[in-house]
């Protein structure tokens, strides 16, 4: 029941109502809107550093997801090489402990622009700063 219901229903005998804890209540916001998913999915991306760890993060960067596809642009052809041979280790430690927002696809790019990707980051957090 909505708030605005309840008031009107209730206005004139008050009720106290149990707490709620806010995660859910946020979960079945996004459910009703149709987007839990997609947030679940960001969240599950948001770890990827975390998951393989300084030495591959610094060459590598989650740049994009499109339905259950993560996107990860690579610095060099080398690394994207390696990359492919670990890919279902790393779609395994990445959807670890994840309900909802499992990434199905992981699709490594390789960089384009002649800049690696730990430089490109660096640059960027300087900016910020």
């Amino acid at each position: 029941m909505a708030y605005l219901e309840w008031c009107v229903d209730h206005m004139s005998r008050p009720v106290r109502m149990k707490p709620t804890r806010v995660g859910s209540v946020v979960e079945d916001v996004l459910e009703r809107i149709g987007i839990r998913e997609r947030v679940e999915r960001s969240a599950t991306a948001a770890r990827w550093e975390e998951v393989v760890g300084p030495h591959i993060a610094g060459v590598t960067q989650a740049s994009g997801i499109k339905g259950g596809t993560l996107f990860v642009e690579v610095a060099g052809a080398a690394w994207m090489t390696e990359l492919n041979m670990m890919r279902r280790t790393l779609l395994r430690r990445l959807n670890e402990d994840r309900d909802h927002g499992r990434i199905e696809r992981i699709v490594f790019v390789q960089s384009d622009d002649g800049e690696t990707v730990s430089f490109r980051r660096a640059r960027n957090l300087k900016g910020r700063s």
